[in-house]
């Protein structure tokens, strides 16, 4: 008793949500379960019950149950127990329960004037950001009355204990009995039999599958059972006392190969000196109601392990944000006070910097939440693949240098110059793992990155790509947990080095998505290798055409063509519907210098009105999503319904927006809107939409 109470001492954190998928299978189990569950609150009303209860109680229904059960329980509690002690209340026992975690023991009951003898298992359990106290209850009346039966007949002839097992038979209780000769509870000897009950119990027909020796019985025990199952019962014969009960749960195999999880009870009957001379007792399934125990303790200390790893990741994205929030709010006083436009452009220049940063995590949070979603989804567009490599190496050459470490890199000429797919995406996942073979590769440090092709067959090819670096390395284990969400591979790394632990499970899902696989091979000391492929198409036509125009020609002539054009809209209008006065601030510095003409509305209702006055004088909308009264969408759909107003139908409308998931740029194209820009606002983005459409 003592193994099964310290097992249940440990405090259970609150899991407060639970699917109600896994809710119903656990209330069906409980239901279909033949012995007694009950729940009590924390105050120890009784709010609950299967079924077995009402029946075991002799009530009508649950209802009856659930208002009658304390009372007609604790009328039903003799003053003295069996061996003479005294009788605990079960307000007692619930109280025992909710300061140990769980309390488990024998009693007696009188129950519509039948004595009961009851196993009670009470376990405290968290409920409602609180807790409650169930009950499993055993009722061992039916086993306690065979013991007795068994130790009166021990000299009774064969015929008294078939009729024995035949009574037994109906209660679904198998038993045992063993002889022993010569004071040697091993002795071969010594005479085993086993109730045909028992047998059915395991799924076996009788003598021929199952016989009565040691050896049947020993060896469908589980292997990890056996060692416990063998201590209990030699323990039991060997206390002369009889003190030292033999009551054990252990697995046994049946005739299908399944084990049933099964209960075993007796007592020893002893000569004078206190040598075991028979033994004898009860075995029952207990399987069913193991099972919902065994469910409720995975899904605790699943959700304990999910629970902690989510903590640790808080915790380390607590720092990540606090830090560039730290500052930019620390460089914008510095900023204010700073007595020379240098020392100003100086505190600018680290509020930009830590900005991004702190964007760059924020992103990371988004597309985490997408993937768990499982709504990242990926573009395909034409792009110049040496140009994305070159775009990424610009981002980490700072750091790298900043290390002073050394920079190689390998790529394979025949890769395509032109492929079609997500460049952004990918160079995300290339991004982050250059990143992180410069944060743990020491000052001096080589890194490598290095890219093939490994097939091209018609407008496919397979792209190889691999980062290495002569850093910490990853131990076995970290590997484990290296792309788990949450998680980083050691707990250290987070106070060592930073980063949110995101960037690896991000970037394993972006390769998956382009038909790839991400691995790594490593060893502490010693460096890491990260390799991944993506199946990517490609444009023929551009690769053996060298007199078209390039993606990077094309890029220069366009920004070069804007660059020398005067972003100068003298006489335009734009309507701009925000509800926050920094967003508008915003917005009319950026463009002060456009010498555009800017008019504000600070919610959707009010930014139709104004439309409605003066349709002719806007030649564009900027329209914020999130405004109170009237949203950016039903702002667009009411000036787009304005068919009195022919300019209502075609006027440009831009979503203007911190709601940047595809769904939500879908949602707004679907509305109405012409186009949208995220933000924090890019101002080359938002130069670039004026371009277009005004």
């Amino acid at each position: 008793m003592e193994t099964i109470n310290t097992a249940y001492q440990e405090e259970d954190r609150i899991i407060e949500e639970r699917t109600h998928e896994g809710d119903e299978l656990v209330r069906i189990m409980i239901d279909l379960n033949p012995h007694i569950n009950i729940l009590f609150d924390n105050n120890f009303n009784f709010i609950d019950c299967n079924p077995a209860a009402t029946s075991f109680m002799g009530f009508k229904n649950k209802k009856e149950t659930l208002a009658k059960f304390i009372e007609t329980v604790e009328k039903g509690i003799p003053e003295f127990q069996p061996n003479g002690r005294k009788s605990e209340t079960l307000a007692g026992k619930l109280s025992e329960a909710k300061k140990k975690g769980a309390v488990r023991f024998e009693t007696i009951i009188i129950i519509n004037g039948s004595r009961k003898s009851l196993d009670v298992e009470f376990k405290r359990i968290p409920y409602k950001k609180s807790f409650a106290i169930v009950g499993y209850i055993y009722d061992m009346t039916s086993i306690r009355e065979h013991e007795i039966k068994l130790f009166r007949a021990q000299e009774k002839n064969e015929l008294q204990l078939t009729k024995l097992n035949a009574v037994v038979n109906a209660t679904k209780i198998g038993l045992w009995d063993v002889t022993i000769i010569n004071n040697d509870p091993v002795n071969m000897g010594n005479v085993f039999t086993w109730s045909d009950e028992f047998r059915y119990m395991l799924g076996f027909s009788g003598l021929d599958d199952f016989p009565d020796t040691f050896e049947a019985w020993n060896d469908k025990l589980h292997p990890e059972d056996r060692g416990e199952a063998h201590n209990a019962i030699n323990k039991h014969l060997g206390d002369k006392s009889g003190a030292t009960p033999y009551d054990v749960e252990y697995r046994m195999r049946c005739k299908d190969g399944e084990y049933k999880y099964i209960r075993a009870c007796g007592e020893a009957i002893r000569d004078k000196n206190g040598n075991a001379i028979r033994v004898a007792g009860a075995v029952m399934d207990i399987t069913e109601s193991k099972q919902v125990l065994l469910t409720t303790q995975k899904e605790r200390n699943d959700a304990e392990e999910a629970s902690k790893a989510k903590s640790i990741f808080l915790s380390n994205m607590s720092h990540e944000i606090r830090t560039p929030l730290n500052a930019i709010i620390g460089m914008t006083t510095i900023g204010i006070m700073a007595p020379s436009i240098e020392k100003k452009d100086h505190a600018f220049n680290k509020i930009e910097g830590a900005s991004k940063f702190l964007l760059g995590v924020i992103n990371d949070i988004l597309d985490m939440s997408k993937i768990e979603a499982n709504k990242l989804e990926l573009s395909s567009v034409n792009f110049n693949y040496n140009e994305t490599l070159q775009k990424v190496i610009d981002i980490i050459q700072p750091r790298i240098d900043e290390k002073k470490q050394i920079f190689l890199t390998t790529i394979d000429e025949n890769i395509p110059e032109t492929l079609i797919g997500d460049d952004q995406r990918l160079a995300q996942v290339i991004t982050n793992l250059l990143s992180n073979a410069v944060k743990f590769t020491p000052d001096g440090g080589t890194i490598h990155l290095g890219s093939r092709l490994i097939s091209q067959k018609d407008d496919i090819c397979r792209l190889l790509v691999s980062v290495s670096d002569t850093g910490i390395g990853i131990s076995a284990d970290q590997k484990d947990r290296l792309f788990e969400s949450f998680e980083q591979a050691d707990a250290r790394i987070s106070r060592n080095f930073g980063g949110t632990g995101l960037g690896l499970p991000i970037s394993k899902r972006i390769v998956e998505l382009m038909s790839g696989e991400l691995c790594v091979d490593s060893e502490p000391g010693k460096g890491a290798v990260f390799v991944f492929s993506v199946l990517l198409k490609y444009d023929a036509f551009e690769k053996n055409s060298p007199g078209r125009e390039t993606e990077k020609e094309r890029s220069a002539k366009i920004n070069k063509s804007q660059n020398e054009s005067v972003c100068d809209f003298s006489g335009k209008t734009i309507l701009l519907a925000e509800d926050v006065e920094i967003n508008r601030e915003i917005v009319i510095t950026l463009l002060e210098p456009t010498k555009l003409k800017i008019v504000c509305a600070e919610n959707g209702t009010s930014a139709v009105s104004i439309f409605k006055e003066s349709p002719d004088k806007y030649d564009l909308i900027f329209m914020d999503i999130q405004m109170p009264e009237m949203d950016g969408y039903e702002a667009t759909q009411k000036i787009r319904s304005l068919e009195n107003i022919p300019k209502a139908a075609d006027i440009p409308i831009i979503a203007m927006t911190a709601n940047v998931f595809r769904e939500d740029i879908e949602k707004c194209l679907k509305s109405g809107m012409n186009d949208h820009i995220s933000k924090p606002i890019d101002y080359n983005e938002l130069m670039k939409l004026l371009r277009q459409y005004i």
